[in-house]
């Protein structure tokens, strides 16, 4: 399972589930103009993958917020297999959720926003698959979902603005992204490594971001997670 990124502060685990919770409110959260202006300017900015890694990022947050009160085991499945999307699609099986429930809508139920952190999950893994630009609005409503369930002073915001700034130097949109095609091919981005979020102003080359892979998937491999493929050697 995923360890908890030193960026995010082990005490959001305890902090009470005090935030407003219902059906109404998963659905405002998942509306596609929900996104902010100044959030839709920045993910304009940053690679596609990016903006995936990103999406993946913001999530993480949100299940390490939940932790304390629900198990996420499976979600923490999940979150490793959709990082690993980014270096190969063949080896990471359906995210697609079996149910959705109906009745989980309720102030301090945790099972309420997890279920719609995996919700999204799906998506995004469902539109990697097929390269559709929409993935970045989704990518924007990840970041909008961590905002509503994470203590004001959690630093959240401070480390995606963080990352926000540093994915465009690091990981710019493509001069040929448009975001009304039907598909983007983003088989030339470089992927981005789950631990360059520690600390995203940190500079990434080839070398230092195949060091991260490496030690990435060194634990994460089919043998630890049902989500994965196994790899099959000629």
């Amino acid at each position: 399972m995923l360890d908890r990124p030193a960026h995010i502060p082990a005490a959001i685990t305890q902090v009470p589930l005090t935030f407003p919770w219902t059906n109404q409110i998963s659905m405002r959260l998942d509306d596609f103009d929900g996104v902010p202006a100044h959030l839709g300017v920045a993910l304009a900015k940053i690679s596609y993958k990016g903006r995936l890694a990103l999406a993946l990022a913001s999530l993480e947050w949100v299940v390490w917020r939940l932790s304390g009160w629900i198990d996420v085991r499976d979600a923490f499945e999940r979150l490793e297999a959709a990082w690993a999307l980014q270096v190969s699609v063949s080896e990471v099986r359906d995210l697609g959720l079996e149910s959705v429930r109906d009745d989980l809508g309720v102030r301090g139920n945790p099972a309420g926003p997890l279920q719609e952190a995996l919700m999204r999950l799906e998506i995004l893994d469902l539109m990697f698959r097929k390269g559709k630009p929409q993935l970045s609005t989704k990518s924007g409503l990840c970041a909008v979902l961590a905002l509503h369930v994470l203590p004001a002073d959690s630093g959240f915001e401070d480390w995606l603005e963080k990352a926000l700034v540093a994915l465009a130097v690091t990981d710019p949109c493509a001069p040929d992204f448009d975001r009304r095609a039907l598909r983007f091919d983003y088989s030339g981005e470089a992927a981005v490594p789950r631990a360059w979020f520690e600390d995203p102003t940190t500079p990434r080359d080839s070398e230092s971001a195949a060091a991260q892979w490496d030690s990435f998937f060194a634990t994460a491999h089919a043998g630890n997670n049902p989500y994965l493929v196994p790899v099959v050697l000629a």
